[in-house]
C-alpha cells in the first residue's frame, strides 16, 4: 500500500510540474485533453545476442560462430492507448494466431504495457515487455537454418526521466504523443536519464553443439539492471497541420550483469552503450489525428568473456480523436483583452465620427 502512495504521488507531482514553464504560443498550442483514443496496428521485431570472448582456447573467428541470435516470434500486433488530462496509457496485444501468424504450429507469446507523460520541460516514460517462445540461429546450424525453443523468455522494464531543453518551442508531445499542437517547426536538445531491467532465461539457453565456446556452457539466465544516460535532439518540421518529427538518443550506463548456471550465479559490473531513433509523420487535427510511426533501439554491453546485444524495433499505423478545450495562457488572454479594448475605443471614435458627420448634414 505505501508503495501504490509513493507510485500516485510522484504521477500527481510529475503531472503538476510537467507543463510549468513559460511556452512560446506562436510555436506551442497547449490544450485540456479531455479525453482521446488512439488505436493503432505495428510490426515488431526483438533480438537478444549472446557471444563469446577472450577464450585462448579458440580463435577470434571461431568464438564469433559461436554467437547466438534470438528472435522473438512476434505476430503483427495491435493496441490502444488512452490518454486523460496528459496521461497516457497504452495495452498492446496479439492480433490472434489463427488469421495473422505465419507460423501456425508455433504459438507466439508477447505482452507490452506503457505509460507516460510529457510536459513543457520534463516528461516520464514507464514500460514492460514480455517475448516468450523465440527462434534461435547460429553459423553451425546451416543446415538446419533456424531452431525453435518455446522455453525460452525475456521480459524488460524500465522507467526514464526526460530533460527537454527548449520546451518553451519544442513540443515532444505533438511530434510523438499528438496531445498539442505544433504550429511552427522546432527542435530541442533532450537528456534522458533511466533504468533498465532486462531478462533471458531457459533451461537449454546455450545449443548443445557450441558449449565448448563458452565458459558457462550450462548458462539458463543471463540478467540486467542499468542505468542509463542518453543525450540527443528531436525535430518536429510541420506545415500546416501535418508533422514530420525525428529523434536520436545516444548514451552509456552502469549496468550489474548476473548470470545464472546450474545452481550457482556470478555477478559482474558491465558499461553498456545504447542509441534509440523515433520517427512520426502525419497528420495532428483537432479532432482527428493519425499517421505512421517507427521506433529502434540498441543496446550493448560486454565483460571479458561474454558479449550481450539488444535490438529491438517496431513500425506501424496510428489513428485517434479526442475531445478537447483550448487552453490560453494568460499572456494570450492579456492579449485579447487589450485588442478588445481598442476595438471598443475605435469603434466609439466612428460612432463620434458619424454623429458629427449627420449633425453637419443636418445643419446643411
Amino acid at each position: 500500500m505505501g508503495k501504490k502512495t509513493v507510485l500516485l504521488f510522484f504521477l500527481i507531482l510529475v503531472a503538476f510540474t510537467s507543463n510549468a514553464g513559460r511556452i512560446d504560443t506562436a510555436y506551442v498550442q497547449r490544450f485540456k485533453s479531455l479525453f482521446s483514443i488512439k488505436t493503432f496496428a505495428l510490426n515488431n521485431g526483438f533480438y537478444y545476442t549472446l557471444t563469446p570472448q577472450n577464450n585462448s582456447l579458440f580463435t577470434e573467428q571461431q568464438l564469433s560462430d559461436a554467437r547466438v541470435r534470438y528472435s522473438a516470434n512476434i505476430p503483427p500486433v495491435s493496441g490502444v492507448s488512452v490518454n486523460i488530462n496528459g496521461i497516457g496509457l497504452t495495452y498492446i496485444f496479439k492480433i490472434t494466431n489463427d488469421y495473422l501468424d505465419t507460423a501456425k504450429a508455433i504459438k507466439s507469446g508477447y505482452k507490452q504495457f506503457q505509460l507516460n507523460m510529457y510536459g513543457s520541460r520534463f516528461g516520464i516514460e514507464l514500460g514492460y515487455q514480455d517475448f516468450s517462445r523465440f527462434y534461435f540461429k547460429y553459423k553451425g546450424d546451416d543446415a538446419l537454418l533456424k531452431n525453435y525453443n518455446t522455453d525460452i523468455r525475456s521480459y524488460q522494464f524500465g522507467a526514464s526521466a526526460m530533460f527537454i531543453k527548449n520546451g518553451r518551442k519544442f513540443s515532444y508531445n505533438a511530434a510523438f504523443n499528438q496531445n498539442q499542437f505544433q504550429k511552427k517547426s522546432a527542435g530541442s536538445a533532450i537528456t534522458v536519464m533511466g533504468f533498465r531491467y532486462n531478462e533471458i532465461k531457459s533451461s537449454h539457453l546455450i545449443p548443445d553443439s557450441i558449449k565448448q565456446f563458452y565458459k558457462y556452457p550450462d548458462l539458463n539466465a543471463n540478467k540486467n539492471y542499468a542505468f542509463i544516460i542518453q543525450h540527443g535532439y528531436a525535430y518536429n518540421l510541420v506545415k500546416n497541420r501535418f508533422f514530420f518529427a525525428n529523434a536520436l538518443f545516444v548514451g552509456v550506463g552502469f549496468q550489474n550483469q548476473v548470470y545464472y548456471y546450474s545452481n550457482s550465479e556470478e555477478r559482474r559490473l558491465g558499461v553498456p552503450i545504447s542509441a534509440r531513433a523515433k520517427s512520426s509523420i502525419g497528420y495532428n487535427g483537432k479532432i482527428f489525428f493519425a499517421g505512421l510511426s517507427a521506433n529502434a533501439e540498441f543496446a550493448q554491453s560486454q565483460i571479458k568473456i561474454l558479449k550481450t546485444e539488444q535490438f529491438q524495433y517496431t513500425y506501424g499505423v496510428f489513428i485517434g480523436f479526442r475531445a478537447i478545450s483550448i487552453v490560453k495562457s494568460k499572456a494570450q488572454l492579456r492579449e485579447e483583452a487589450r485588442e478588445k479594448k481598442l476595438a471598443e475605443k475605435e469603434a466609439k471614435r466612428e460612432a463620434a465620427k458619424r454623429a458629427k458627420e449627420e449633425k453637419k448634414a443636418a445643419r446643411n
